[in-house]
């Protein structure tokens, strides 16, 4: 008879772990590694061996936040990391279920409960409700991101800690801030090679757990991700000429200009369209994070500004082609702009019987580091003082210090619209890609493995070459330059350690993701699918890690 080992039912380890709220900057976040660590050590072999759980404070962090490091030791230097992150977004969009966010049982009883009347037609809410009927799926806010990740990672802990010979270790590695700009990665990564170092131990694999999202049958979540997709968030600083509000063809009005580029760009395929990866393999397209005119108090002039920026994703694009596309969609939104506010005042000018005209200029696209130049010509050190100015208003938001400094600078740039600054905020993520030239025997081993459990259990579990959504993955195996980073940075009017040179980091082995898949994380209707996520992932990575750790076996 196989022996129970601690912490075997993934599924109620899941739900443990979902009810220990973490809300990504809360309280529970910061408390969530200790409760971890209380739960780690009731494991035998961390009873008799405490020293090998670490806290590690983050260094800087103003919510006092830590990450967890757990390693259980057996024979040699060959070492697997497991990790992930256990911060979960907010709950606010359940509304009245919101006391039941984090208990995912009860709630999926009262989520069934306000969907009694919902028929065929309601497509999204009707398919929560027979996803949920059918018992195939669980809800619960970070039940699928990513607390079952991490609790197939405990089993896996939990296992190979059982009294025998271990050959291998396993150090398993949790931590804090994913959701929000990522402090927990950026402070283990640096942290991992020296730590694995003084014990002696070489990396042969690091295993990201994070969940996908499949709205379908679960051939695109059941996968495991060679890559994570880079993110960067690139702002258009759309620039008018201010004008009463009675007289508005007497300026140009930068709302427009930035709606026309909003239409173009947004959740549009062909936008910033780059090769793809693999066929069928796509990033997903540009959506709009931030699009604000930032008055205080009611004015009956025309806005001089507006700041949009933009989540891209991308598999092959580098930076210097996100601005390059951006530019030229802005240019194009510009031109169109003033051609209607041409015909507009043309038909005005008709209906009323005399002249209306718009101001005569030709629409002007700058990079950021141009933008400051024309700032400190009249003003020097005035990137200083506003980057000063900026961090004393918002301390904790790096997007809204971006366009402070923005507005700052704009007086002394002595720029009429229409134009456009283009440049970067914080954060950036460079895609993470796996080198399939160096680690060739573990790509083979990890599609054997594969194409052997898959015909075990009667579906395809395949490679896939990116991580669909950001990732911690992006500071353990970075694929950007030097040059790139170094134009992040001369584009970005807040300075941010994502782009730094120090978070640029090669762990020197590969690091791939599996972990559960569902449905509509970050949404109401997050669930994981039970059996995939608490059956046959856990069983996929014990194997994976076996096969690491114990190749001739």
């Amino acid at each position: 008879m196989e022996k129970k080992t601690p912490y075997k039912d993934v599924q109620a380890l899941s739900i443990l772990l979902t009810k220990a709220s973490s809300i990504t900057d809360s309280a529970g976040e910061k408390a969530f590694p200790a409760f971890l660590h209380s739960l780690l050590a009731k494991i035998p072999y961390f009873k008799a061996n405490p020293g090998d759980i670490w806290l590690q404070n983050i260094e800087g962090d103003p919510k006092g936040r830590s990450n967890l490091f757990a390693l259980a030791r057996g024979s040699g230097q060959d070492c697997v990391v497991l990790t992930g992150h256990f911060d979960v977004v907010h709950t606010s969009m359940y509304g009245s279920l919101e006391p039941w966010a984090f208990d995912p049982e009860i709630l999926q009883r009262k989520i069934l409960e306000s969907l009694e009347s919902v028929k065929a037609k309601d497509e999204g809410p009707y398919r929560l409700k027979t996803d949920l009927e059918s018992g195939e799926f669980l809800p619960g806010r970070g039940l699928l991101d990513m607390k079952a990740g991490l609790a197939a990672g405990i089993s896996v802990l939990s296992s190979f800690c059982q009294p025998r010979e271990r050959k291998g270790n396993i150090l398993f590695l949790v931590v804090a801030d994913e959701e929000g700009s990522s402090r927990g990665m950026k402070a283990a990564a640096p942290a991992l090679t020296p730590y694995l170092v003084e014990r002696g131990l070489i990396a042969k694999a690091i295993i990201n757990l994070d969940a996908s999202v499949d709205q379908e049958s679960g051939e695109q979540g059941r996968a495991v991700f060679a890559g994570s997709v880079g993110k960067a968030l690139p702002f258009a600083y759309f620039i008018g000429r201010c004008t009463h509000a009675g007289a508005p063809f007497d300026g140009i009005n930068p709302v427009l200009l930035a709606s026309e580029f909003a239409l173009e760009i947004e959740s549009n395929p062909d936008a910033l369209q780059e090769r793809q990866a693999a066929p069928g393999e796509e990033a997903p397209p540009p959506t709009v994070l931030y699009f604000r005119e930032s008055r205080r108090n009611y004015d009956v002039t025309t806005p001089q500004a507006v700041f949009c920026a933009l989540n891209v994703l991308s598999h092959t694009r580098n930076p210097e082609d996100i601005i390059e596309g951006i530019g030229k969609l802005a240019d194009a939104a510009m031109k169109r702009s003033i051609s209607t506010l041409r015909e507009r005042a043309s038909a005005l000018s008709r209906r009323l019987s005399w002249q209306f005209k718009i101001p005569a200029s030709q629409p002007a696209v700058l990079e950021f580091g141009e933008y400051v130049k024309l700032a400190e010509r009249t003003s020097p050190g005035i990137l200083e003082s506003a980057r000063s100015f900026a961090a004393a208003q918002f301390p904790d938001d790096k997007v809204q210090q971006t366009l402070s400094v923005l507005q700052s600078i704009l007086p002394f740039s002595g720029l009429e619209g229409p134009a456009v600054v283009l440049g970067f905020a914080p954060p950036y993520y460079a895609r993470a890609e796996f080198d399939r030239e160096t680690h060739a025997s573990f790509l083979e081993m990890l599609r054997s493995e594969l194409s052997k459990y898959s015909r075990e259990i009667g579906k395809s579990i395949r490679v896939r070459p990116y991580f669909p959504g950001i990732s911690d993955m992006s500071f353990l195996s970075p694929s950007d330059s030097a040059e790139q980073r170094a134009f992040v940075r001369d584009l970005s009017p807040v300075a941010d350690i994502s782009s730094s040179e120090e978070t640029r980091l090669k762990v020197g082995c590969p690091v791939v993701n599996l972990g559960p898949w569902g449905r509509e994380y970050h949404q109401l209707g997050e669930r994981i699918h039970r059996h995939y996520s608490f059956e046959e992932m856990p069983q996929l990575l014990a194997r994976l890690v076996a096969a690491i750790l114990e190749p001739e076996a």
